[in-house]
């Protein structure tokens, strides 16, 4: 072989320092991409990716960031994924100290515009923004707030209109101008509004630096969705939290015009590949529990800086249950909730122990209370109905002597004298049971049974079967004998809050 075609790569690292330790590893990472890192980096680096639509879209969105992003020290970065109307033309007249552009001649995917954007970026935060998103007043600056709380906060995201996954906020603007002053007034940074998550969607969303040195690029395996259920999840096993940042609104301008059979099927692959490659997790099913009507119960029973409430998830999948539970608490001021689980399903310990910072435990359901401290939580949140247990009222027992004396219970019952039956009969395609095996409780039952515990049922709730037009008209000819016996026959789940006498 000739020497001479050796290549020798030399990298200068005389200016560099070794870098030091840390406390623990968040921060040692941190150190050492300090040291590793440029000189005079910027803070934040913005990545623009742009593929046409640049008069309907690319130009405001880059004008939005140049005009309100004012103080903060950021370089930008445009990227042309392919585009045939003149963009790259626009990114080169667009006039900013710290500038690059990154031209690709055909589009391949956005998943490759954003990782050519970040290969080359140099800030201590990557914010990556289609270009249908519009950013507004006060939005670098108050994501900025939320990154700095918290090192191990390692992605951030704003809420928008036209978004799914409960990120969605409407400011009911009737134009551009009207969107910039409302959400001018909206954007006013409240760290009681920094919620934790277990899935965000992206269409733009702000990183720490070392978190995605952490993580790599995009998985090439979400070419079209799911790539968003997948930079999350890597972000929370890598160690790091996932933050719906509800104190910065930025309008999404872009709505999907793909076929809906293109669009169908695009989400099967991707929800398919997820649970391929996270070992049967759904990313729909075990995430999306949110439990709502379950959190329209939830009250602090102190508002302090040091009221640190103690929160138990019993089978709540991935843990979503409990995370909207700290999320409520936080927004009415209870900021250091301890996060703990119960799980009868072990493929749920990974994610449960990435947002709990108490105990997560898996077991068979009977020996809970080997695991846990007696009287110990403020808020038990059961996520399985509590009649699809082997022995319901010996569970309910459990979860009483769990809870402290002042605490609340959180759990539902499936109904089990609903319609789903009749219509099976009657020919209809309908899923109403879900779960097998179920125990016949009614309200009345449970609640005679916790007054002889000394509990009752403070509240309730009905959450109703998601039926089509065609059995919703079914059910309109029925001559139920009224309101009440119409909600029965159609309610899924009893959603109850129980509190002691």
């Amino acid at each position: 072989m000739n020497e001479k075609s050796n290549q020798i790569i030399q990298i200068n690292t005389n200016d560099k320092k070794m870098p030091e330790p840390g406390g623990d590893i968040y921060i040692a990472r941190d150190n050492v991409s300090m040291t590793i890192s440029e000189l005079n980096a910027p803070l934040v680096s913005v990545i623009v990716v742009g593929y046409n639509n640049l008069y309907k879209h690319t130009k405001i969105c880059v004008e939005c960031i140049l005009n309100y992003t004012l103080d903060e020290d950021y370089e930008l970065i445009l990227v042309d994924n392919g585009s045939t109307d003149g963009t790259l033309e626009f990114f080169e007249s667009v006039k900013h100290p710290k500038k690059k552009i990154i031209k690709i001649t055909k589009n391949i995917g956005l998943f490759f515009g954003i990782n050519s954007g970040i290969e080359i970026a140099r800030g201590k935060f990557i914010a990556v923004i289609s270009n249908d998103i519009y950013v507004t007043k006060n939005w670098l600056a108050n994501l900025l707030k939320c990154a700095f709380s918290d090192e191990r906060i390692g992605m951030i995201v704003p809420v928008s209109d036209n978004v799914s996954n409960l990120q969605a906020v409407d400011l009911d603007f009737n134009d551009f101008e009207d969107m910039q002053k409302k959400a001018a007034e909206f954007n006013k940074s409240n760290p009681r509004k920094w919620h934790e998550h277990l899935r965000l969607i992206t269409a733009m969303a702000f990183y720490r630096r070392t978190c995605l040195d952490m993580l790599g690029k995009q998985d090439y395996g979400f070419f079209h969705d799911f790539g968003d259920d997948d930079i999350t999840f890597r972000v929370r096993r890598a160690g790091y939290k996932a933050i719906l940042c509800k104190d910065v609104f930025v309008q999404h301008a872009g709505i999907a015009t793909r076929d809906p059979e293109v669009i169908r099927m695009s989400l099967e692959k991707g929800r398919t590949a997820f649970q391929e490659k996270y070992y049967g997790i759904d990313a729909w099913d075990d995430v999306n529990n949110f439990e709502t009507s379950m959190m329209s119960f939830v009250k602090a029973n102190k508002v302090s800086s040091k009221y640190a409430p103690n929160i138990l998830g019993v089978d709540v999948r991935c843990g979503t249950p409990i995370l909207e539970l700290k999320n409520t608490l936080r927004e009415q001021g209870s900021f250091n909730a301890e996060l703990s689980a119960f799980s009868t399903k072990a493929k749920y310990w990974f994610d449960l122990k990435t947002i709990c910072n108490g105990r997560v435990e898996t077991d068979r359901p009977e020996y809970i209370l080997q695991h846990f401290e007696e009287g110990y939580f403020n808020y038990i949140v059961v996520g399985q109905p509590l009649n699809s247990y082997g022995d319901p009222f010996l569970m309910l027992g459990y979860f009483l002597r769990l809870l402290k004396s002042d605490g609340q219970l959180l759990l539902k019952i499936r109904n089990t004298y609903d319609i789903g039956t009749f219509l099976k009969i009657m020919g209809f395609d309908v899923t109403t049971k879900d779960i097998h095996n179920l125990h016949h409780i009614s309200i009345e039952e449970l609640s005679e049974h916790l007054n002889t515990q000394g509990y009752f049922v403070k509240d309730v709730s009905i959450e109703q079967h998601s039926f089509n037009k065609e059995i919703k008209e079914l059910l309109d000819s029925f001559n139920f004998t009224d309101n009440n016996a119409y909600i029965k026959a159609t309610a899924k789940d009893f959603v109850i809050n129980i509190k002691r006498s």
